[in-house]
C-alpha cells in the first residue's frame, strides 16, 4: 500500500495542459475587460483634474478683474504649474484673461471675461478621440448631451 501511494505521489507533478489553458483564458478575459475600463478611468481623471486645476483660480481671477486685488500673484502661480500654458499678459482689472490647462487627452480653456464671469470649453488633445473628449467633458461637469 505504501509503495502505491509513493508511486502516485511521484507522478503528480505540476499542472496539466488543460489547467494551464483555463488559467490563461481567464487572464485573457480579465485583461479584455480591465484595460478599456482603465483607459476610460485615466481619461476621466484627466478631465476632472483639468477642471480642478482651473477652478483654483475661479475666485482669484474674477476678484482681480473686478477689484484689482491679488493680481500680482496670479501670473506667478499659473506659470509655476506646467499644466497651464503660460499667461502672455498679466491679469489686470477690467481685462479678459484666458487660462488653458493641457492634459494628454483633453484641453480645458477657461475664459474670464472683463466682467468677471467665466466660461469653460473642453477640446480634445492631439491623438484623442471623440469618446475621449466626451469622457473628459463628463468628468469636468461640462458634458451636454447632443440633441436628437
Amino acid at each position: 500500500m505504501k509503495s502505491m501511494m509513493k508511486s502516485n505521489m511521484n507522478n503528480a507533478k505540476g499542472f496539466t495542459l488543460i489547467e494551464l489553458m483555463i488559467v490563461v483564458a481567464i487572464i485573457g478575459i480579465l485583461a479584455a475587460v480591465a484595460l478599456p475600463a482603465y483607459k476610460d478611468y485615466v481619461t476621466s481623471a484627466q478631465g476632472s483634474g483639468a477642471m480642478k486645476g482651473v477652478s483654483t483660480f475661479a475666485q482669484k481671477i474674477p476678484t482681480c478683474i473686478q477689484t484689482g486685488i491679488g493680481c500680482d500673484e496670479i501670473k506667478a502661480e499659473v506659470n509655476a504649474n506646467a499644466k497651464f500654458t503660460t499667461l502672455a499678459a498679466d491679469v489686470a482689472q477690467d481685462a479678459e484673461t484666458v487660462l488653458v490647462w493641457t492634459e494628454a487627452k483633453c484641453i480645458l480653456t477657461a475664459t474670464f471675461a472683463a466682467t468677471g464671469s467665466v466660461s469653460y470649453v473642453m477640446t480634445k488633445a492631439t491623438g484623442a478621440t471623440a469618446d475621449d473628449l466626451e469622457l473628459c467633458e463628463k468628468a469636468a461637469g461640462l458634458y451636454v448631451a447632443p440633441s436628437v
